[in-house]
């Protein structure tokens, strides 16, 4: 794991007077993904869990499909994360054999939009609890000691099975990037093995398309997100009857696509 954040120098405005002090700023790192010795992607990102943001990637990506199809995953060398694949898989017969294409976000390596929703499966009958969507707001809150010491990352929370109870299985992961951070967490879930039951997703920011999408692209029908979502994030989900939900706070929300469950 690298170093989460550094610290530097810098003069603090309070009115007209200026005193020097210090901040602490997070680390924004290089992440060169090779496959099978081929480079496939620079992800920028916050310098830790590079192995759950490889596998993230690859599977929200729809370059693979299951954590099997990875052989191994090795992060022995700084700036680099090596994957090598389970017999018989090819990153070309995972992804329908659709080539990849140039990033539309210099950051994140986003696959083109056709891509990215190509032949994705509904999920009929996705409900959770308002309750949860709420509880899922006060874990991501408590969870995000990087955002307490830098004010500069993005957070993702990912229960895999609803309803959430009085002790529920979360993974929180933060991140530089919201896609970067989502795909940290759907990679760990994966990489512990598991089992999706109706699983939420939620954010800390936004709900933006290419965030319904990667969860979708994991198996996971239900988003939420203390932000907004966007006008395509909306449609995907409506398209795929997915559960989405925006300004969770406290006792208000929005849902813009799907429905509550019952309490």
């Amino acid at each position: 794991m690298g170093v989460a954040y550094e610290e530097f120098d810098c003069l603090i405005a309070d009115g007209a007077a200026l005193t020097p002090g210090t901040r602490k700023v997070a680390a924004e790192e290089p992440l060169t993904v090779f496959v099978e010795g081929e480079a496939l992607v620079v992800l920028v990102c916050t310098p830790d869990h590079e192995r759950e943001l490889a596998l993230g990637y690859l599977l929200t990506e729809g370059l693979l499909t299951s954590a099997k199809d990875v052989a191994s995953l090795d992060s022995g060398t700084k700036g680099q994360l090596h994957v090598e694949l389970a017999p018989g898989v090819t990153l070309e017969s995972s992804a329908a054999g659709k080539p990849l294409v140039s990033p539309v976000c210099g950051l994140c390596g986003a696959r083109a939009v056709e891509t990215l929703v190509f032949e994705l499966p509904p999920f009929p009958g996705t409900a959770i609890a308002a309750a949860d969507l709420r509880q899922m707001a006060v874990v991501l809150r408590s969870q995000q000691p990087l955002f307490e010491a830098t004010g500069g990352t993005h957070a993702a929370v990912l229960c895999p099975k609803t309803p959430l109870g009085p002790n529920p299985v979360v993974i929180v992961r933060e991140d530089i990037g919201r896609c970067n951070a989502v795909d940290k967490v759907l990679g760990a879930c994966h990489l512990r093995g598991e089992a999706l039951d109706r699983p939420l997703l939620f954010v800390s920011g936004r709900c933006s398309f290419e965030t319904v999408a990667k969860a979708a692209r994991a198996g996971v029908g239900a988003v939420a997100g203390i932000g907004a979502p966007t006008s395509m994030g909306v449609k995907l989900a409506r398209r795929l009857k997915m559960l989405l939900a925006g300004f969770v706070r406290g006792e208000t929300l929005t849902i813009y696509s799907g429905r509550l469950a019952e309490e």
